[in-house]
């Protein structure tokens, strides 16, 4: 039987570059989506059970990092007027409209798709659309593998929140990722975690956060197994934000530990 160990010794600040196999974007990476659909459809409906209940005042939407769609709800995405889309990957805006182009005209929703680096020009786009609500699709995790330093990575993350003060945001994100024991790789079942209001905040770079006993339990139902990867997204949502926990299994061995959060302005 595969031993647990206890999941404060589970995250490591590793080195920049290292990370989950399979780099966000390009065709290898749609083709890879296209396979684990099956894979990812538990994941995928727990996404879009917590967006439906994301009723943002805006009818206007900016979704940064939106790759293919891959994991977004279409439904979710009707209740908008106009959806403008930003990626850095050439290849995500036709996938994306193909995923979810006949579902916005149904409800007339303007889809706008723009290849760009959001998060470089992040200030400009909300102060262009002030009264957009923002959702950050599996963007602020990556973040990390940016930078050369950790550090450098931390002070971008906290520049965005700060950004982001007294406006209506969400973010759906990776927190952790790493590989699973055997006995847990080939499960269907996809562990949920749910809301938690506490959020750990961190008092220096690359600091281990103290887990709680609800999520050291859930560690050992997904089959935790060795070092996880540290995304250092730890301290993003405001304190209080009910913070909804995921498990995503990108691969048969690999698994992301993904955080959702709805903040109000």
């Amino acid at each position: 039987m595969t031993q647990t160990a206890p999941a404060a010794d589970l995250v490591l600040p590793s080195a920049p570059g290292a990370g989950a196999p399979g780099a966000s974007g390009g065709w290898l990476w749609h083709w890879r989506a296209w396979q684990a659909q099956s894979r990812w459809a538990a994941t995928t409906q727990q996404i879009a059970q917590w967006l439906s209940g994301v009723s943002p005042g805006s009818t206007e939407l900016l979704l940064i990092g939106a790759s293919g769609g891959w994991m977004m709800s279409s439904a979710w995405l009707q209740r908008f007027r106009c959806v403008r889309a930003f990626d850095l990957d050439r290849w995500s805006a036709p996938v994306f409209r193909y995923r979810h182009g006949a579902a916005l005209q149904q409800s007339r929703t303007k889809l706008e798709y723009q290849q760009l680096d959001a998060m470089r020009y992040l200030p400009q786009l909300l102060r262009t659309y002030p009264e957009a609500f923002v959702l950050f699709d599996n963007v602020l995790g990556q973040l990390r593998f940016v930078h050369n330093r950790l550090d450098a990575a931390e002070a971008q993350l906290h520049a965005i929140t700060r950004m982001l003060r007294g406006r209506e945001w969400a973010s759906v994100h990776d927190a952790y990722s790493g590989r699973v024991a055997p006995s847990a790789s080939g499960a269907l079942v996809v562990p949920q975690l749910g809301p938690l209001q506490t959020v750990r905040q961190r008092s220096v770079a690359g600091a281990l956060p103290q887990f709680s006993v609800a999520e050291r339990r859930w560690c050992a139902q997904m089959g935790v197994k060795g070092a996880w990867l540290d995304h250092l997204t730890a301290g993003i949502f405001p304190a209080g934000t009910p913070i909804q926990h995921m498990a995503w299994p990108f691969s048969r061995e690999y698994r992301h530990w993904l955080q959702a959060a709805w903040v109000r302005a």
